[in-house]
């Protein structure tokens, strides 16, 4: 299935059933594009044989843009008998495209590695692009999970220039140079600020992503400057990703997130991103 195109004033948005990904937030008069694009992202993966292992696989078949991990993210795990591959179910799974206009579209996954609902409404703004998530547990018992987003950007953004801020505070972020490599992973506490903005002054763009911080206390930031010459980045990815999260990257072993969820209870989230380029 093809991605759906949004659009509302100057900016485009495209969403892949496919994980319900964002795969383009682009600025339409110049072309910029705000998201990380990999160069095998538009490959055609049926029929094909799977890496052993989910990480592996999801990483061979990395696309870049906008995911939504639920309700597991990092490396694969099993608990309570169930397999919940590399950045969970929902990423790996075809949504149901249940609604979709000019400017929005609405989708939905029945999660089977717990028993969640996910509804994602995606809406181009005239600025960029707002999401609004549902996770709503359909079973009788209660439900715990991890809920991250998982936003890379690409090198519209991304420079010797650039900054990134958190509620104001500068973000401890290296951007190297044009052939020096680089890569780096750090948890930042949101502390109560659901607002970080990457700019580039060289290039005269930006990006503000808006999250509330009471669901989602952390911010993975992760840094990818062409310094994985070998898989799966073959030295050819630019980017950082900026993650709002509900819990510490590394799981503690215990339930499969912090959230939790009564029989019949919904949790619902937004975020919104912002975009500016003077190119």
């Amino acid at each position: 299935m093809s991605p759906i195109r949004l659009a509302a004033g100057e900016y485009t948005v495209d969403v892949d059933p496919l994980g319900a990904r964002i795969a383009s937030v682009a600025h339409a008069p110049t072309g910029t594009e705000f998201l990380l694009t990999t160069p095998w992202g538009a490959e055609d993966w049926s029929g094909t044989y799977q890496f052993t292992g989910s990480n592996e696989e999801w990483h061979r078949r990395y696309a870049g843009g906008w995911h939504t991990l639920v309700p597991h993210a990092g490396d694969a795990r099993t608990l309570d008998r169930v397999a919940h591959p590399f950045h969970g179910e929902a990423a790996w799974r075809r949504w149901r495209v249940t609604g979709a206009d000019g400017d929005s579209c609405e989708l939905e996954a029945v999660l089977r590695t717990a028993p969640l609902t996910v509804r994602r409404r995606v809406r181009a703004t005239g600025t960029g692009v707002l999401v609004r998530q549902t996770v709503a547990n359909h079973s009788g018992r209660e439900a715990a999970f991890t809920w991250v987003e998982h936003p890379a950007f690409g090198p519209a953004l991304i420079g010797p220039g650039t900054t990134v801020d958190i509620g104001g505070d500068r973000v401890d972020a290296h951007f190297p140079a044009a052939g020096e490599p680089h890569s780096a992973f750090q948890e930042v506490r949101a502390k109560g600020r659901g607002s970080v903005v990457i700019a580039n002054a060289d290039k005269g763009t930006a990006a503000v992503l808006t999250w509330d911080p009471e669901v989602f206390p952390y911010l993975f930031v992760w840094q990818e400057h062409r310094a994985t010459t070998g898989f799966p980045w073959w030295g050819l990815a630019d980017t950082i990703g900026l993650e709002p999260a509900c819990r510490p990257y590394e799981s503690d072993g215990g339930p499969l997130g912090p959230l939790t969820l009564a029989p019949g209870a919904s949790l619902t989230a937004e975020f919104e991103l912002t975009c500016t380029t003077n190119a």
